[in-house]
């Protein structure tokens, strides 16, 4: 079924150019039962690249104790895999299961997930400019939303946060993963931190519309010794580049980046591309914050100009390829 899809689309991957700042994803519908009995059909989607297929519902067995929205595990070839009842994580007083729905199966970080949906619709291609920012609240699973036919709008689920809340409450604690929003603030108080470091210590360009990686990232960062200047999109990083660049002193430059693929307004591929454009900046290291299992962003980031990819939020491998990368066996704190 997913194959077909993405065949309708292959014809067309030829007149988009690297960088073009788009990129594609399913949608698909749940209906949404709502306190006081309201039910409601909503459009969400998910990146096209964390998908690996999309089966008609098969026989679910239940776990003898679940998680809340987990509803058991299925068998694909052979393979069991966790079945997670969308609707119920999404907040639904009740959401039954029938058998005329339909699981997407994902894969990312070396981990594999089907997802309960009520139907698949077709794959839309997608400018990020489109996309609205992801909502503040810490609790929600939307990446971001984008208005479709006529008055609707489309919602982007962060499926990974999901599967990391979900294994937080499997575990009985809550991990990296489930950290609170950024207090407000917090971007004054990472530069005044910044200040009291080393000035010769490196100064790393973080992307990301995820707050919650942007804290792990950056907290992981700054115990090594790394000045670290956040953004949340391509375009909030390119002005804090060139705000880098024109600072009084060669130590308060950008030295390297790490960049998140999917973000509203401009994504990581296309920022990629628009540096590896910009002489004064051409020669900075970048590297591809991505899933393990997302190859199509890192060969599209290969060919905008990453130096490398880095699997997202292993803050330890991060460490390690910035250590390599500025050949430091410690960085001063």
């Amino acid at each position: 079924m997913l194959n077909r899809m993405k065949a309708n689309l292959s014809d067309l991957d030829n007149h988009f150019e690297v960088g073009g700042n788009y990129f594609e994803l399913i949608e698909f519908s749940l209906l949404r039962n709502l306190p006081g009995g309201r039910v409601i059909k909503g459009h969400y989607g998910v990146n096209v690249v964390k998908v690996r297929e999309v089966v008609h519902m098969p026989r679910i067995n239940p776990l003898s104790s679940s998680v809340p929205g987990i509803a058991g595990i299925f068998e694909l070839r052979g393979i069991p895999i966790p079945a997670v009842n969308l609707c119920m994580v999404l907040g639904d007083y009740q959401s039954p299961i029938t058998p005329d729905q339909q699981i997407i199966v994902t894969e990312f970080s070396q981990k594999r997930a089907g997802f309960i949906v009520h139907s698949t619709n077709r794959i839309r291609r997608v400018t990020w400019d489109k996309v609205l920012p992801p909502s503040a609240d810490s609790n929600s699973s939307i990446t971001g939303m984008m208005l479709i036919e006529g008055s609707e709008f489309l919602f982007i689920l962060d499926l990974e946060k999901i599967i990391a809340s979900l294994e937080s409450k499997a575990h009985g604690h809550h991990t990296m993963e489930a950290l609170p929003d950024l207090p407000h603030g917090f971007d004054h108080a990472v530069q005044h931190h910044n200040l009291l470091r080393d000035r010769n210590a490196p100064c790393i360009l973080l992307v990301d519309d995820s707050n919650l990686i942007l804290t792990n990232v950056s907290r992981a960062l700054h115990h090594e010794g790394y000045r670290v200047i956040q953004a949340r999109n391509g375009l909030e990083a390119l002005h804090k580049l060139e705000q880098s660049q024109s600072a009084g002193n060669a130590a308060g430059r950008v030295q390297a980046i790490i960049t998140d693929v999917e973000m509203p307004q401009m994504d990581g591929i296309t920022f990629i591309s628009r540096v590896r454009k910009m002489s004064e900046f051409d020669r900075i290291p970048i590297f591809l914050h991505t899933s393990l299992g997302d190859t199509g962003s890192r060969d599209l980031g290969e060919k905008a100009g990453a130096n490398g990819y880095l699997v997202k939020n292993d803050v330890l491998t991060i460490i390690e390829t910035l250590k390599r990368h500025f050949r430091l066996s410690t960085i001063p704190a």
